[in-house]
């Protein structure tokens, strides 16, 4: 693979990598476009609807955003984006706003992981 600027990396073929920070970055663009929805504690919003759904791309996708944001690592495809519905969409921008203002702990945002992370396990995720 070759590094480009901005943490943006093309792998063999023509799939766009991103960096975490760069996918949010991404996600934060396209979102401006669409409507704000109100979500009131995301991360409880969002752990719900992995439970909900674990086996769901959708689902899957919101867990490494989790991560992601936990530990500021990851890579994600450019096309990842186009995966998330509007009401996820806007509960991804909620959970990095929340998490740049620091109001939840890190304990319980590693907490909402592991909630996530066994809900997919027990879907066979």
């Amino acid at each position: 693979m070759s590094e480009q600027s901005g943490g943006l990396q093309l792998a063999v073929g023509t799939t766009e990598l991103l960096s975490a920070v760069r996918f949010q970055e991404e996600l934060r663009r396209v979102a401006r476009f669409g409507p704000r929805l109100p979500v009131g504690d995301p991360l409880a919003a969002a752990v719900r609807r992995i439970e909900q759904n674990p086996a769901f791309a959708q689902s899957r996708l919101l867990t490494r955003i989790l991560a992601a944001l936990i530990h500021q690592e990851g890579e994600f495809r450019r096309a990842e984006i186009a995966a998330l519905d509007a009401d996820t969409l806007a509960m991804v921008i909620a959970l990095m706003e929340v998490h740049a203002a620091g109001t939840s702990t890190r304990e319980e945002w590693v907490d909402a992981l592991d909630a996530a992370r066994a809900a997919q396990l027990g879907a066979g995720g």
